[in-house]
C-alpha cells in the first residue's frame, strides 16, 4: 500500500528542492515577465520537479556505494542550478549578470533553509530531547516545509529591505566567476556531507558549518549587489554632473556673445531713434529696447561662474513668466570649484524653476535666492512655490520624473554640502518649497 511514509520517501523527498527553488523563482523575479507567464511558470514547475525526481531516483535507487551517492548529490546541486537558470530565463527577460545573480541568491537561500532544517534535526539526535518526528514521517515533512518557508520569507524580506528594488544590473563576467566558485564549493560540500558524516555528532557539526558558510555567502551576495548599485549610481552621478558642466560652459559662451550683440543693438537703436520722427516707430523701438534689456542683462555678483548660472536661469525665468529675485555676494563661494558651483546653483534653480513653472497663479510664480553667512558657515537659501503633490522620503523629495539622471539633482547638492562639512535640507509647507544648504569653507580647505 502506498502510505504516507512511502509517498514522502518516493515523491515528496525527491521534489522538495524543486518546490523551494520554484518558490524562489517567483519571489526573486525581476518583474519583467515574458508573455504567457502563468503557463511558462507551470511548465517551469513541472520541468524542475521532473529533473529533481529523476536525479534523486537515480541517486537513491541506482547508485550502490556511499561514495557514488556523494558524487551524485554533488552533481544534483549543479543540475538544479542549471534548471533554475533555464526556467528563470524562460519566465523573465533578464541580462546575463542579473540572471546569474538571481541563481546564486536562490541557491543560497535554498541551502540556508535546507541546512537550517538539518541543523535542527541533527541537533535533536545528539540530545536527550525526544524525537518529534521519524525519518520520512508526515510530521517531519510538515516541520521541514515550515522551516523552508520561514527561512525563504525572512531572507527575502531582508533582501528587499537592504536592496531597494529594482536590483542593479549586475556585471556579467564577475558574476560568472563568482558562480563557478560558489557552485564548485557547494558541490564539494554536498559530497563531504554524504561521505564523511557517519555519526550524529559529525552530521550536526557538518550542517552547522555548512549553515554558517551559506549565511556568509548570503551576506556577500547582498554586499555585491549593494556595491554594484553604489558604483552605478556614482557613475551616473558623475555623468550627470559632467553633462551639466558642459552645458554651462556652452551657456557661458552663448551669454557672452548675447551680451555683446545686445550691447551693439542698444547703440544702433539709439542712433536710429535720433533720426526717427514718427511716434509709432518710437513705440516699436521702445518695445525692442525693453526686450534687449531683458535678455542683455548679465548678473554681476562677484563670481564669474555664478554669474553665468544666474544669468542663464534669469533668462529662462523671463521666458516662462517666473519672477526671479536674488541677493548674493558671489565671493562667499570662491572656495568652491566651477563644477561644484554648477552643481549647487544649477540643480537648485533647475528644481525651483520646474516646480514654479507649473504653478497656476501667475502671482505665485516666484523664485527667491539668498546667500549669507552664519558664523563660519555659508548659507544658500532658495524658495519657490509649487502646486503638485510632493512626497518627502528621508528628508528629500521623491522625483516624479522618469528616465536616467532624474533625482540626481538634490543628491548632487547633498554631496557638495557634505564635502564642506555641511548639510542640505528641504521643507515643503503650504505649497512653498524651501531648500537650505549650509557649508563650512574651512572644512573644504582641510580635505
Amino acid at each position: 500500500m502506498f502510505n504516507d511514509s512511502l509517498w514522502i520517501q518516493k515523491v515528496d523527498h525527491r521534489v522538495s528542492t524543486a518546490l523551494i527553488l520554484f518558490l524562489l523563482l517567483l519571489l526573486l523575479g525581476n518583474g519583467q515577465r515574458r508573455r504567457g507567464f502563468f503557463l511558462r511558470a507551470l511548465g517551469s514547475l513541472a520541468a524542475m520537479c521532473a529533473a529533481s525526481w529523476a536525479m534523486r531516483f537515480i541517486i537513491d535507487e541506482k547508485l550502490p556505494s556511499v561514495f557514488a551517492q556523494g558524487m551524485g548529490y554533488s552533481h544534483y546541486i549543479c543540475v538544479m542550478s542549471l534548471m533554475y537558470l533555464t526556467c528563470y530565463l524562460f519566465c523573465y527577460h533578464a541580462d546575463t549578470g542579473s540572471l546569474v545573480y538571481s541563481d546564486l541568491m536562490a541557491l543560497t537561500i535554498y541551502k540556508l533553509a535546507w541546512n537550517g532544517f538539518k541543523v535542527l534535526g541533527s541537533g535533536v539526535l545528539i540530545t536527550d530531547i525526544p524525537e518529534v518526528w521519524s525519518h520520512y514521517s508526515p510530521m517531519g515533512a510538515i516541520v521541514s516545509y515550515a522551516v523552508y518557508g520561514t527561512v525563504c520569507a525572512l531572507t527575502y524580506l531582508l533582501m528587499r529591505n537592504f536592496l531597494k528594488p529594482p536590483l542593479p544590473e549586475m556585471p556579467c563576467r564577475p558574476m560568472v566567476f563568482v558562480a563557478v566558485g560558489f557552485i564548485g564549493c557547494q558541490m564539494i560540500l554536498e559530497f563531504c556531507g554524504h561521505v564523511f558524516t557517519a555519526d550524529n555528532q559529525a552530521l550536526f557539526l557538518y550542517y552547522f558549518c555548512a549553515l554558517m558558510y551559506t549565511a556568509t555567502n548570503y551576506m556577500m551576495l547582498l554586499a555585491i549587489a549593494q556595491m554594484t548599485r553604489y558604483r552605478q549610481d556614482n557613475a551616473d552621478m558623475q555623468s550627470f554632473i559632467n553633462n551639466k558642466m558642459q552645458y554651462y560652459q556652452m551657456s557661458r559662451d552663448g551669454i557672452t556673445s548675447l551680451q555683446v550683440k545686445c550691447h551693439d543693438l542698444k547703440h544702433q537703436i539709439a542712433a536710429i531713434r535720433s533720426k526717427a520722427d514718427k511716434e509709432n516707430f518710437d513705440r516699436y523701438l521702445d518695445r525692442l529696447e525693453d526686450s534687449i534689456i531683458e535678455y542683455g542683462t548679465v548678473v554681476e555678483c562677484g563670481n564669474e561662474t555664478i554669474n553665468i548660472v544666474l544669468t542663464e536661469k534669469n533668462i529662462l525665468c523671463s521666458t516662462r513668466g517666473v519672477k526671479f529675485s536674488y541677493i548674493i555676494d558671489g565671493t562667499l563661494f570662491d572656495f568652491m570649484s566651477e563644477m561644484e558651483i554648477y552643481s549647487l546653483f544649477g540643480n537648485a534653480l533647475d528644481n525651483a524653476l520646474e516646480g514654479c513653472s507649473k504653478v497656476a497663479d501667475p502671482a505665485r510664480r516666484v523664485i527667491s535666492l539668498k546667500a549669507s553667512t552664519r558664523g563660519e558657515m555659508v548659507v544658500l537659501h532658495v524658495e519657490n512655490f509649487f502646486d503638485e503633490e510632493l512626497t518627502i522620503v528621508n528628508g528629500m523629495p521623491v522625483t516624479t520624473k522618469d528616465g536616467t539622471g532624474h533625482g540626481f539633482g538634490l543628491r548632487s547638492i547633498q554631496q557638495v554640502a557634505e564635502k564642506y562639512g555641511g548639510v542640505a535640507s528641504v521643507q515643503a509647507e503650504d505649497h512653498l518649497f524651501k531648500l537650505t544648504v549650509l557649508m563650512n569653507p574651512a572644512q573644504g580647505q582641510q580635505s
